[in-house]
């Protein structure tokens, strides 16, 4: 039997120090994450929906990992634990292979398109309204593309040619507040991990190997490094959501503000064009309205089809921000829906 060579106080301080100060860090940011990431209705709009799903999709797979990670800290800690107990008991440090307690899974694509703001409008009325309701800004920037779409509507009753663009502007209605807030909370969070959570969890961790040089310890080094290797992703992840959060904010701000100059502008031409054509020269100034409406609706689809492309683009770039994440799946690198530390083997054995 091989005698164990630890510090005792070292691993007990390791211990403590993971349990009260690591444990309680992750666990308020996975509850910031969790009150933040949803994007309050009508979210990214109607035709950004699908790429809003997949946002979720990695959202909820990040969030269900940093809730692992809460379980696997505190189950490292126990492990620290149980070898002192070993030690005192002059047995052999072997700490049993155990996987950390399953938090709930994740919601996958479906889930995700399902979370999206603009589906929450139908499935969750009173949850949506009361989503729009915690800010005044939200409620007024919705309201205002709505005002801005209604007139469109306007000028296209009298350029029926014209339809088709306040028609796709609606579905383009996004909370561009709740966009940039989650993004703000998101980049939060992951910079909060990176600057103190993941060190501490580090220092602590590391403090342990002080003295110990039974052969288990090789086995905690790699249970550790896995651990803080792990909480790296979440931490990259997240800096990616909130990257591509803001990215598409921008891109929706800029189409919004363009589509509402324009709408303004062009509903007096046309109207003025209309009430010009009472009369005899209806029959000059008719086609020009309608090609007016034409040529201006055709601008606005192309203009429309681009912000989704790109904000597509933004979105589903999340899959290769950081190398080691493949897979639409939500940076699931074993690819089967189960977040990744939860995964993680606790164990160590002496030689």
């Amino acid at each position: 039997m091989t005698q164990i060579e630890i510090n005792p106080g070292q691993l007990t301080n390791a211990a403590r120090g993971l349990d009260q100060f690591v444990v309680p860090d992750l666990a308020d940011a996975a509850r910031r994450m969790a009150d933040s990431y949803r994007l309050d209705p009508p979210g990214l709009g109607a035709l950004l929906s699908f790429a809003e799903g997949y946002y979720n999709s990695v959202a909820d797979y990040q969030l269900r990992n940093l809730e692992t990670a809460v379980q696997v800290v505190q189950s490292v800690a126990a492990g620290l634990r149980r070898t002192v107990a070993n030690y005192h008991a002059a047995e052999q440090a072997n700490v049993d292979m155990f996987l950390a307690p399953a938090a709930d899974d994740p919601d996958g694509y479906l889930g995700g398109l399902g979370d999206a703001g603009f589906p929450r409008l139908f499935t969750d009325p009173l949850g949506g309204l009361d989503g729009l309701g915690d800010g005044a800004a939200e409620v007024l920037t919705v309201a205002t593309q709505s005002m801005f779409v209604g007139l469109g509507v306007a000028t296209a009753a009298m350029a029926p040619d014209y339809l088709p663009a306040p028609v796709t502007a609606a579905a383009m209605v996004a909370n561009g507040f709740s966009v940039i807030e989650a993004a703000r909370e998101l980049g939060a969070v992951a910079a909060t991990l990176e600057g103190s959570v993941i060190k501490k969890f580090d220092g602590y961790a590391t403090g342990a190997t002080a003295g110990w040089v039974d052969g288990s310890v090789v086995e905690y080094r790699d249970v550790v490094a896995e651990v803080s290797r792990e909480l790296g992703q979440v931490q990259k992840a997240l800096g990616a959501l909130s990257a591509s959060l803001l990215a598409v904010a921008g891109l929706l701000t800029a189409f919004w503000l363009a589509f509402v100059a324009f709408t303004a502008e062009f509903f007096v031409v046309i109207l003025d064009l209309t009430l010009s054509s009472i009369g005899p020269q209806a029959l000059v100034l008719q086609p020009i309205i309608q090609a007016l409406g034409a040529a201006a609706s055709a601008s606005w689809l192309t203009a429309t089809g681009t912000v989704i492309t790109v904000a597509t683009a933004a979105v589903t770039l999340l899959s290769g921000v950081v190398k080691e994440f493949a897979a639409v799946q939500t940076f699931d690198e074993q690819g089967d829906g189960t977040p990744d530390l939860r995964q993680i083997p606790i164990a160590w054995h002496s030689a």
